[in-house]
């Protein structure tokens, strides 16, 4: 399962990495307990909650790629929530929830 988070006008913050092994905390809100798997170049996994997440940059936002588990919608919803208010604020609505993915050929 894979999401996107897009500001409708192109904004994403300035994001500030964490400490070493932990780089990836801002992309996690601080209540999401995490293990840090990868990260390279500004974009890495981490395991929240017994599942594998991947966070990275697309073209328009910020992706967010369900890799390892599963979670119902509403349970990605409310995470998803929460990473967008740990980005770009409480009251930031201008940014958009998509759930992404290649069209079959």
């Amino acid at each position: 399962m894979k999401f996107e988070l897009v500001d409708r006008q192109g904004y994403i913050p300035d994001l500030i990495y964490g400490a070493s092994g932990q780089e990836l905390s801002c992309f996690i809100p601080s209540d999401y307990p995490f293990q840090q798997v990868s990260y390279n170049n500004g974009e890495g996994e981490a395991i929240i909650d017994k599942h594998t997440w991947h966070f990275f940059f697309t073209q328009e936002g910020i992706g967010i790629k369900l890799m390892d588990g599963i979670v119902t919608l509403k349970e990605a919803e409310h995470f998803l929530l929460a990473v967008k208010s740990h980005i770009w604020g409480e009251t930031h609505q201008q940014v958009q929830i998509f759930m992404a993915g290649a069209t079959p050929k």
